[in-house]
């Protein structure tokens, strides 16, 4: 099974899946050219990390992007793509049954966002002696200690 999310955009030849990363790119007002070397999980994660709105304001109505989910013949690579994105994700294709395709990579470019590490909070107790100490050298600065 071919991983098509990891495997360059300009490796992939079917036609479908060539014009659905071009809608894509048009979507979210991106280059196409910009990725033609990257993965698809690279353009996805552009995507999150920018907070991109993917509206259909741009889109053709009978584009690759608006065609529902339970429209795609299971043997395309469009689909394959789907069926990863969604793994990815930990849901199910199905439960995009009805739903465009933009809407089920809405649904699934967090996926491919690695999140970065929240910084943790210091407690008040963990607080409480640094700013002790930077009222101690405040004071010894100016001639109070």
């Amino acid at each position: 099974m071919t991983n098509y999310t990891e495997t360059r955009v300009c490796e992939i030849h079917d036609p479908r899946f060539q014009l659905m990363v071009s809608d894509l790119c048009n979507c979210v007002n991106l280059g196409r050219d910009q990725f033609d070397n990257q993965p698809l999980s690279y353009l996805l994660m552009a995507i999150g990390r920018e907070n991109r709105a993917m509206t259909r304001q741009h889109l053709a109505v009978d584009g690759i992007l608006t065609t529902k989910v339970d429209k795609l013949s299971p043997d395309s690579v469009v689909y394959g793509v789907c069926r990863e994105l969604v793994n990815r994700a930990g849901t199910h294709i199905e439960s995009f049954d009805g739903k465009t395709l933009l809407s089920l990579l809405k649904h699934c470019v967090k996926a491919c966002c690695t999140q970065l590490a929240r910084t943790k909070k210091l407690r008040r107790r963990d607080d409480e002696p640094l700013f002790g100490n930077v009222l101690v050298s405040r004071r010894r600065k100016n001639g109070d200690l």
